[in-house]
C-alpha cells in the first residue's frame, strides 16, 4: 500500500509543471532538505519517469520532485531552470489544484510511522 501511494504521489509529479494552480499544504508539513540536479533532457526524462511514448504524446518532463519523508528530503531533477520555482513548491507539501496526492502521502506516511522517533 504504501509503495502504491508514493508512486501515485510520484507519478503525478512527472508531469507537473506545465500547471501553475496550487492547493496550499497541510499545516505540519515538514521542512524537507532540498537539493537541485540540473539534468540533460533524457535524464531528465528517466527520473521524472517518463518513456520515449509518453515524451511523444504528452510532453518532456521540464523537471520533477521527488519527496522521500524516510529522509526528510526533496529531490529536484530539473532539465528546464524555470520550473524550479514550481519544483520548490511540491517540496514545500504544495499539491496541483484538485489533487492531494501529497498531502495523502504526508499522512499516510505520518501514521506509519508515528511511532518512530526523529
Amino acid at each position: 500500500m504504501k509503495r502504491t501511494i508514493i508512486a501515485a504521489a510520484l507519478l503525478a509529479l512527472t508531469g507537473c509543471t506545465v500547471v501553475n494552480e496550487h492547493r496550499a499544504p497541510p499545516a505540519d508539513w515538514p521542512q524537507l532538505e532540498v537539493t537541485v540536479e540540473e539534468t540533460g533532457f533524457w535524464e531528465t526524462q528517466e527520473k521524472c519517469g517518463r518513456n520515449v511514448a509518453e515524451v511523444i504524446l504528452i510532453g518532456p518532463a521540464l523537471g520533477c520532485a521527488y519527496i522521500n519523508f524516510d529522509e526528510m528530503r526533496c529531490r529536484i531533477y530539473l532539465w528546464v531552470n524555470s520550473v524550479l520555482d514550481h519544483e520548490l513548491l511540491h517540496c514545500r507539501g504544495y499539491d496541483h489544484y484538485g489533487s492531494s496526492d501529497l498531502r495523502d502521502y504526508w499522512e499516510t506516511w505520518k501514521k506509519e510511522n508515528q511511532n518512530v522517533q526523529r
